[in-house]
């Protein structure tokens, strides 16, 4: 959102914000535009709550969920934000916090083996190792217990 300026506009507390958590992070604008997946001028725009056109400046107001993607991008938190003034772009920086959170998968299966156990929590080995050598152990564990009950 955009509006005519009339002199020098003081930056909105949210820009602030973003600013001194991208600098805390040690992210220059180009990184921190990279990860919240818009341009290096637009982000400078937001940072700086204003944008030239024909020679012109312009307040820049951020949408809430660039406001979100921005604030997630440096980790900024949400509270934070919303103590900024910025209520509706925090709320949509919390989803996407949850959708995050829901999106991860479980811990690895625990096993009553101790042996397979090892196998999956073993950080040395990629995770398609674990399961072909937790497949071959428990087919070998089964071909085992057929064969001392005599059935094939």
């Amino acid at each position: 959102m955009s509006s005519n300026l009339s002199g020098v506009s003081p930056v909105p507390a949210e820009a602030t914000l973003i600013r001194l958590v991208r600098l805390a992070a040690g992210m220059s604008v180009a990184e921190a535009a990279a990860v919240a997946g818009i341009s290096k001028a637009r982000w400078s725009q937001v940072e700086n709550g204003h944008e030239t056109r024909l020679g012109t400046r312009h307040a820049v107001i951020a949408s809430d969920g660039l406001l979100a993607r921005m604030a997630d991008a440096v980790g900024a938190d949400a509270d934070r934000l919303a103590g900024s003034g910025r209520r509706d772009a925090a709320a949509v920086l919390r989803e996407i916090h949850r959708r995050r959170l829901s999106a991860v998968p479980s811990a690895a299966p625990r096993y009553s083996s101790p042996s397979l156990q090892r196998i999956a929590d073993d950080p040395d080995l990629d995770d398609e190792t674990k399961q072909a050598m937790i497949a071959l152990a428990e087919r070998m564990r089964a071909a085992r217990e057929d064969d001392e009950r005599g059935t094939s």
